[in-house]
């Protein structure tokens, strides 16, 4: 797992592994996103704001867990177990079993709401013990950004494969034993859970981690100070601007995707008035979409930029939103043609959303090791996915208690009039505000495929020795654009990490005097 070359090539059997990663990242979420909350109200007997509380409750206590886990796997390498299966590849290696145990009792119906909230919570710190540090191995594998931009799409072929059998595979095994079977979503688990399984334990045998040298003179931190240390660790991530921006458009777009993916079955079923077996096929036709454009988004990154991409994804989002509305709203004709149409237009959105936010992040520890001087790949997963889950926790609870205040009936085939409404405005406004906000966030985005390597090529000055003295004006400028700080309190001439004191990012006013200097 621990590589001990400079820089290691990279081979198609690596960056299959490296991809099979998200087909447990993302296809877990998958799964937990189009179907959870329908299995605890159908199944499971659930109200929606037990099954919201279930979810939310679960996610909460992971978001605080996540940036606990990205700070111990960053410092794994201390204690002798890291010191053999490395401070990434642990986690992969006994935490596959854990995965696959902890997901499939999550599918057993009839239980009650303890079970659902204790089973929940279980998987999600099993969850997190492999994802944390799988987040990281793109920026520790190389550092080309054309071959972490390769690594990301292979990721998203992977994710989006999953996502296709978690919205086709519910709908056959419904369709083969009946809506009215509990178990259909006990074998999906079980599926699911080996597969899940067996992908970890790849990352432990394909992928590697980057070496750090242990400094034995250097004094161990007690847990306190340890403790005290990562949360300054937590809110220093926030003092990088291109963090902050790509934090917006994770939300922007992760968010409103969660709530949509909660709601989607309830608006197909019980909104458009079709079964489950058409809700399944109409998301299996949208997530092949997704597969299929994860190459054109590959493309426009690479000829667009991110947030030019990015943009693109959320205009597809919203069209998507609007012409789900429309088709209830307004009664259009052709009901069927439609609702395939919108699963397009919103199988194109996801995918863009999804590749682009992950390739964003990939770069971002580049960044602040311009501003640190230091490599925290952990710490910047941990954090990501802390927001995420925090503000995800928070969206998903408010969805079921919206879908209960409207008077959402469990187990039953119809729902009364207010439910459609509720089930409605969850839909478009839940979903829509997160989009825009996504939007807003992406406005100012500067990590460009020309910008990162100016960015990597002063690094690698910097590391050899060179003086900040005698930077370019170009790289001056793409290092201020890019950390919001003078570049003169870049490479660890600041207070970030030991915040001893409080210093003043760049202000606009400080950037353009650095434009005008890099023009001059």
């Amino acid at each position: 797992m621990i590589n001990h070359d400079k820089e290691r090539p990279i081979s198609v059997k690596n960056m299959l592994a490296y991809g099979g990663g998200d087909f447990f990242g993302g296809g877990c979420f998958a799964v937990l996103g189009l179907w959870i909350m329908f299995f605890y109200t159908t199944y499971a007997g659930l109200s929606p704001a037990e099954a919201g509380a279930v979810i939310a409750t679960a996610r909460l206590l992971d978001a605080f867990f996540d940036p606990l886990m990205g700070y111990v796997t960053d410092n794994f390498y201390r204690n002798p177990l890291g010191k053999k299966y490395g401070r990434r590849g642990f986690f992969f290696l006994f935490g596959a079993p854990l995965i696959m145990v902890t997901y499939i009792i999550m599918w057993v119906s009839g239980m009650g709401f303890w079970y659902y909230l204790f089973t929940y919570i279980l998987f999600y710190a099993a969850y997190t013990l492999a994802i944390v540090p799988y987040e990281t191995l793109a920026a520790e594998m190389t550092s080309s950004f054309k071959m972490r931009t390769k690594l990301t799409g292979v990721r998203m072929f992977f994710s989006t494969g999953a996502a296709i059998l978690a919205a086709w595979l519910p709908g056959r095994i419904i369709a083969y034993l009946g809506e009215d079977s509990s178990s259909s979503f006990l074998i999906m688990g079980v599926i699911f859970g080996v597969l899940f399984a067996v992908v970890i334990l790849m990352l432990y045998f394909y992928t590697w981690e980057r070496p750090i040298p242990v400094d034995v003179a250097a004094p161990k931190l007690s847990f306190r100070r340890d403790m005290k240390h990562l949360f300054k660790s937590l809110i220093s991530t926030m003092k990088v601007r291109t963090f902050r921006q790509h934090v917006g458009m994770y939300l922007g777009g992760y968010v409103a995707l969660d709530v949509l993916g909660a709601v989607l079955a309830y608006y197909i079923i019980f909104v458009l008035g079709q079964n489950a077996v058409t809700a399944s096929n109409a998301m299996t036709l949208m997530t092949l979409v997704q597969f299929v454009c994860v190459a054109l988004f590959i493309f426009l990154c690479m000829k667009l930029g991110n947030g030019a991409s990015y943009r693109i994804a959320q205009l597809f989002m919203l069209g998507s939103v609007g012409l789900f509305l429309a088709i209830h709203l307004l009664q259009l004709p052709f009901n069927m043609a439609l609702l395939y149409l919108s699963v397009i237009l919103m199988g194109v959105g996801r995918s863009g959303t999804s590749y682009v936010c992950w390739n964003i992040y990939s770069f971002i520890p580049d960044v602040d090791e311009m501003l640190t001087g230091k490599r925290r790949e952990g710490i910047f997963a941990g954090v990501m996915t802390f927001v995420r889950k925090a503000v995800q926790a928070v969206a998903l609870f408010g969805v079921g208690l919206l879908l209960q205040h409207y008077g959402f009936t469990p187990k039953s085939a119809t729902q009364p009039v207010e439910a459609v409404y509720g089930i409605t405005l969850v839909f478009g406004a839940g979903s829509v505000i997160f989009l825009l906000v996504g939007l807003y966030s992406s406005m100012k985005f500067r990590l460009t495929r020309h910008n990162h390597a100016l960015l990597v090529s002063e690094i690698e000055r910097l590391k050899a020795g060179g003086s900040k003295y005698d930077v370019t004006p170009e790289a001056r400028l793409v290092a201020e654009q890019l950390t919001g700080w003078p570049y003169e309190k870049c490479w660890g001439d600041n207070n970030i990490l030991i915040q001893t004191e409080e210093l003043s990012p760049l202000t606009p006013d400080d950037l353009s005097t650095g434009a005008n200097h890099a023009k001059n």
